[in-house]
C-alpha cells in the first residue's frame, strides 16, 4: 500500500488547512534558531505543556482536517506532524507535537497524543 502521507489527498488536505489558517485559528510554531521549543521562543517555559489536553481519543476515525482544527483548538503550542498508518511512533518525546497517523482516506487511525 502506498503511504498515504504522499498522496495527491493528503497534498489536498494540507493546502485546505493552509488556506484556511485564520478561520481555523491553525499556527505553526517554528523552533527558534538555538533549538529551543515553541513555548521557549514565545516567552514561555520548554516545559510547559499549556495545562491543556494531551490526547484526543474521539478524533479516531475523523478526517484529517477536523482533527487538526480541533487538537489546535484546544492547544494551541502544539504542532501537528502526519504519519502513515503502518508507521512507527517517533522515538523521540516533543512536549509540541502531535502526531496524526492517517489511512489512505485521511481518517485518524490511532489516538493523538502529545509527544
Amino acid at each position: 500500500m502506498a503511504n498515504p502521507i504522499n498522496s495527491p489527498k493528503i497534498l489536498a488536505a494540507c493546502s485546505f488547512i493552509d488556506l484556511h489558517k485564520r478561520q481555523l485559528q491553525l499556527t505553526v510554531h517554528p523552533r527558534n534558531q538555538k533549538g529551543g521549543s515553541p513555548a521557549a521562543a514565545a516567552g514561555g517555559s520548554a516545559d510547559d505543556d499549556g495545562g491543556g489536553k494531551s490526547s484526543w481519543p474521539e478524533l479516531v476515525g475523523r478526517h484529517v482536517v477536523e482533527a487538526v482544527a480541533v487538537i489546535k483548538s484546544q492547544r494551541q503550542d502544539v504542532f501537528v506532524k502526519f504519519f502513515g498508518a503502518g508507521d512507527a511512533q517517533p522515538p523521540d518525546f516533543d512536549a509540541h507535537r502531535v502526531c496524526l497517523f492517517l489511512d489512505g482516506d485521511l481518517a485518524v487511525v490511532r489516538t493523538p497524543v502529545v509527544g
